[in-house]
């Protein structure tokens, strides 16, 4: 390989690197409970953030998850654009309890949305067969971190 493709190889994974580290220190990461169990989110609020998601990852570690906090209640939809593996998702109203659950949203079932029957502040995506496992179910109260 020529000296100057491996510089742009180079280049391109210090700039992807950086990028990565970037996103990880500019999002918000905290821990939620929920039925008991822990799990450690990464918080979207801004536009962008709630539009992107988990759309381009390449998994999503068990007791891990993504919490997406909605300026207000709402009927919000969720789809799995750009998404490479399966999810559970959970919506929660105002008061921090599940109204609605997903369990094994598949990435083949873009562009259909997932919406709750009844207005929902927040989402939290997890990784698929977690409702399952953990038993979480409408009516439970989760635990948020401060500041959301």
């Amino acid at each position: 390989m020529p000296r100057w493709m491996k510089t742009i190889l180079v280049l391109v994974a210090i700039i992807t690197g950086g990028a990565l580290l970037w996103w990880r220190m500019n999002t918000d990461q905290s821990t939620l409970s929920l039925d008991r169990h822990r799990y450690f989110v990464s918080v979207m609020r801004t536009e962008d953030e709630l539009e992107r998601g988990l759309s381009g990852t390449d998994s999503l570690p068990t007791d891990h998850g993504m919490l997406f906090v909605f300026p207000s209640d709402n009927k919000w939809q969720m789809w799995m654009k750009d998404m490479k593996y399966p999810i559970d998702m959970v919506w929660l109203n105002d008061y921090e309890q599940v109204i609605y659950t997903v369990k094994d949203a598949e990435p083949s079932s873009y562009p259909h949305t997932f919406t709750p029957n009844d207005p929902a502040r927040y989402v939290i995506e997890l990784p698929s067969g977690t409702i399952d496992r953990t038993g979480i179910k409408n009516g439970d109260v989760a635990g948020f971190p401060s500041g959301v």
